[in-house]
């Protein structure tokens, strides 16, 4: 799997971590810098945004990464993109999940998952809506839901032959009971 140019790979939690963490580290500071050159102009501003986000995240920069993702679904309203808007709260939800903040992620992937599945045009996005949500249901310790997430995701993703992505789900279907609360937690 990669985010942006960069290779990544799931670590025991199913959380990505780069292949080579100091190319990843200078790859986040490109990123960074490219936001920061772009408050100018907004559409760059809104694609820059959503680059930096996931990358953040990997990186562990938590924080840095919610205001990223919080600036970017502001931005895609006020540019009125429903598309980029819906896909910056996908990465919300994910930054929120990883902060272990349930209490706010899991219904936001709940919004995000019935959204995919009740508007058409967001239809090609319901698999990695169950399948992140899937992720922080694991972590919030409710299995049995997840499971059905992710088998539901496992389903769309086999229809669409996405191979990296079938491998994702089918790892996360067969991980170990251990995503439960109070369990060690990547910052």
């Amino acid at each position: 799997m990669t985010v942006g140019a960069l290779a990544c790979r799931l670590d025991d939690r199913l959380r990505e971590v780069p292949v080579d963490a100091a190319a990843f580290a200078a790859e986040v500071e490109r990123l960074t810098d490219a936001v920061a050159a772009s408050h100018s102009q907004p559409r760059e501003l809104l694609d820059r945004l959503g680059a930096a986000v996931p990358a953040l995240r990997i990186a562990g920069r938590l924080d840095e990464a919610r205001h990223a993702a919080s600036a970017a679904v502001s931005l895609a309203g006020l540019l009125d993109d429903p598309g980029a808007a819906y896909d910056n709260q996908l990465r919300l939800a994910t930054v929120l999940h990883w902060q272990g903040q349930f209490a706010l992620s899991t219904p936001l992937f709940d919004l995000l998952v019935s959204q995919a599945r009740a508007v058409a045009e967001l239809g090609d996005r319901l698999d990695e809506a169950l399948h992140r949500a899937a992720l922080n249901l694991l972590d919030e310790g409710k299995p049995g839901q997840a499971a059905h997430f992710l088998r539901e995701a496992l389903a769309l993703r086999e229809a669409k032959g996405d191979a990296a992505a079938i491998e994702a789900t089918r790892r996360a279907l067969a991980a170990p009971g251990d995503h439960a609360p109070g369990a060690e937690r990547r910052a």
